[in-house]
C-alpha cells in the first residue's frame, strides 16, 4: 500500500539535460505541490541549483509527514549530498535529520525549523517580525476594539512565532483594556476552509462583529473573507495576511483585505540553493552568526527580512520585484 501511495504521490523532478552521476545532487522536500508560494519557490530553487551546475531532486509530501520521511530516505539512497527540508511536521521531521546524518548527508531546515534534532542550518524569514508588522499596522488604524486571531498550524513553529510577534505588540493595549481578543485559534494545515469554518462559527455564536482579524496566512484570510462576505462585512473589517498570494494582492487593491506580509521568496530559495550547493561541494561560505534553540541545540540560522504590503506600496514592492505584474493584480 505504501509503495502504491508513493508511486501516486511522489513527483521527482530531475533537473539535468541527461542523467549525469557526476553532478552534485541536492534534495528539496516541500509540504505540498499546490500552494502558490511553494510552486514559485521550487522553480527558484531548481533554477539556481541548475545554474550552479548541480541537480535538484524535488518531492512533495502533500501534508503527509510519514510520506516526507520516506521521500527523504529515497533521496538519500539516490545519492543526495544535502537535504533542504520544508517540513510537514517540525517534530517528526527529526527522523529525517537522524537518517541523513547516519548517511553523511547534511540537512538545512528551510523556512520551518526542525525541532529536537541536530539539524545543520535553518534559513527562513524573521517570523516574529511578521507578527509584529501585522499588529503594529492594525493598531495604528484601530487602537481599540474587538480582535480575532487566526493562527497557522501549531505543528509549524512559524505559526507560534507569528503569534508571539502579534502578542508582543498587543499585550500592552490588552492590559490597558483597549483591545479585547474575542477568539484566538490555530488552524490545522493553514487551511482556508478550516479558517472559514472557525470564523463563521465565531460570528454566529458570539454575535460580535470584530474590528480586526489578524490572520497569519493569505489562504486562511481568503476563507475569513468568505465568512465575512456572508454577513455583509467584507471590506468593513480590518484583516491581515501573509505570503502575498495573488488573490490577496487583488483583495488589497479592491479594499477587501488590509495588508499582507510579503516574503521575497526568490531571495530565500536562492540563498538556500547557494548554501546547500556549497555544503555539498565542500566549499566555504559565510557562516551565520545568529542561532535559534530547537530544543536540542542552538541552530545556526539565517533570517531574511519580511515586508509589509498594502494598497499604498503594492506597485513599489510586489510589482517592482516582478513577483506579479501590474496587469495580474489590477485587472
Amino acid at each position: 500500500m505504501l509503495k502504491y501511495l508513493i508511486t501516486l504521490m511522489v513527483i521527482y523532478i530531475l533537473i539535468s539535460s541527461a542523467c549525469n552521476s557526476d553532478k552534485i545532487k541536492i534534495g528539496y522536500l516541500v509540504p505540498n505541490s499546490k500552494s502558490e508560494r511553494y510552486i514559485k519557490e521550487q522553480k527558484y530553487f531548481v533554477d539556481k541549483i541548475s545554474a550552479l551546475g548541480g541537480e535538484a531532486i524535488v518531492a512533495s509530501a502533500e501534508y503527509d509527514d510519514k510520506l516526507q520521511i520516506t521521500q527523504a530516505r529515497e533521496m538519500i539512497n539516490n545519492g543526495v549530498k544535502v537535504l533542504v527540508v520544508n517540513s510537514v511536521n517540525m517534530n517528526t521531521a527529526a527522523a529525517i535529520v537522524r537518517e541523513a546524518h547516519k548517511n553523511n548527508v547534511q540537512v538545512i531546515a528551510y523556512d520551518r525549523l526542525i525541532k529536537n534534532s541536530d539539524v545543520d542550518y535553518y534559513i527562513s524569514f524573521d517570523n516574529i517580525k511578521v507578527g509584529r508588522l501585522m499588529a503594529e499596522n492594525i493598531i495604528l488604524q484601530k487602537p481599540e476594539g474587538n480582535f480575532v486571531l487566526i493562527g497557522g498550524d501549531k505543528a509549524d513553529l512559524n505559526a507560534v512565532l507569528v503569534n508571539k510577534g502579534i502578542m508582543d505588540v498587543l499585550t500592552k493595549p490588552i492590559n490597558e483594556g483597549k483591545i479585547n481578543i474575542g477568539y484566538n485559534v490555530y488552524i490545522e494545515d493553514w487551511s482556508g476552509e478550516n479558517a472559514y469554518y472557525e470564523l463563521k462559527q465565531y460570528l454566529n455564536l458570539s454575535g460580535i462583529i470584530p474590528d480586526a482579524i489578524l490572520s497569519s496566512y493569505d489562504g486562511m484570510t481568503a476563507g475569513c473573507i468568505s465568512a465575512l462576505e456572508e454577513k455583509g462585512l467584507a471590506g468593513k473589517v480590518l484583516i491581515t495576511g501573509q505570503d502575498a498570494e495573488l488573490e490577496a494582492c487583488r483583495n488589497i487593491v479592491n479594499g477587501r483585505q488590509t495588508l499582507t506580509i510579503y516574503k521575497p521568496l526568490k531571495a530565500l530559495a536562492e540563498k538556500a540553493a547557494e548554501i546547500s550547493f556549497k555544503m555539498a561541494a565542500n566549499e566555504s561560505f559565510e557562516k551565520p552568526v545568529s542561532t535559534i534553540d530547537n530544543g536540542f541545540k542552538p541552530v545556526s540560522c539565517i533570517l531574511l527580512e519580511p515586508k509589509l504590503v498594502d494598497k499604498s506600496n503594492m506597485k513599489t514592492s510586489i510589482i517592482a520585484d516582478g513577483f506579479y505584474s501590474e496587469n495580474q493584480i489590477y485587472n
